[in-house]
């Protein structure tokens, strides 16, 4: 009998704190929670460092109502092969403990969407997820369980046939589930003009507009990290019945003390 894979943690130490209490002090620090949580079907947050995005994470989250089930799609940036990895088993560990996998709904998930890779070790080095874990671990109930996609896609099609596989799993659940979808917005821009794509990108996703965060990468050269995943996951909360997301949070890089001429975009959104 094999034993379940632990994927360890890649960026602990770069991205985030490696030590667990300073990395649990951070995440607190970060999160101040609101009187009254927002239920959502789904979230859109960064993937940056703390020092970076940590603020925007932190704000995000602490107006989110976290329940013991989320999925979270993220971008591929190791260059894998594979464009569609899910983890079907094991555990996402961080300096907090270990994350298991939600392996009832991975399964239900990969039956619909037959081109989800059941490959733990196609996301190894994988950060885009990863940063999101020890904010959950904070916020999330003690028993929270994830199902963690990295999807190198750029397929239309494919990502309609996900997201339609997605809205059919949280369907069935008997409980809610938090759909995630892990993306940076503008990349290595000046600060000016990394203000005014993303604003462009945020009016998109505020309006359920797949087709024009779509081309706004392919037509415009917006180097967006994560608008599959983004398009993917908004896609599936209207079809659960979504009509409105708020943006929260906004910063860049060059906002957190980074260069301003090579700024990096972060955001926030609840998707009600």
């Amino acid at each position: 009998m094999t034993s379940a894979v632990i994927r360890r943690p890649a960026v602990a130490g770069y991205y985030y704190p490696a030590d667990p209490v300073a990395l649990r002090e951070q995440v607190d620090a970060l999160t101040q929670p609101t009187i009254t949580l927002l239920s959502a079907h789904a979230v859109v947050v960064p993937h940056g460092s703390y020092r970076h995005a940590g603020a925007v994470l932190g704000a995000t989250w602490a107006q989110v109502a976290i329940p013991r089930r989320c999925i979270i799609v993220g971008p591929s940036h190791t260059g894998s092969w594979i464009p569609w990895s899910l983890m079907m088993d094991g555990a996402y560990r961080t300096p907090l403990g270990d994350v298991p996998i939600d392996a009832a709904c991975a399964e239900a998930l990969q039956s619909r969407c037959q081109f989800l890779s059941p490959d733990a070790w196609a996301q190894a080095g994988e950060h885009a997820i990863e940063v999101l874990l020890p904010f959950l671990q904070r916020r999330a109930p003690a028993d929270l369980s994830v199902v963690p996609i990295v999807m190198g896609s750029d397929d239309e099609a494919e990502f309609a046939r996900f997201a339609e596989a997605l809205a059919q799993v949280v369907r069935m659940q008997e409980e809610p589930v938090l759909l995630i979808a892990s993306s940076d917005l503008s990349h290595y821009e000046v600060q000016e003009r990394a203000a005014r794509q993303d604003r462009q990108l945020i009016e998109a996703i505020e309006a359920f507009d797949v087709p024009a965060i779509i081309r706004a990468v392919r037509e415009e050269s917006v180097r967006m990290c994560g608008y599959g995943a983004v398009a993917c996951v908004l896609t599936a909360a209207k079809q659960l019945g979504a009509s409105r997301a708020s943006l929260i949070a906004y910063s860049t890089s060059a906002e957190a003390g980074g260069d301003p001429h090579s700024v990096m975009g972060y955001a926030g959104l609840v998707v009600r």
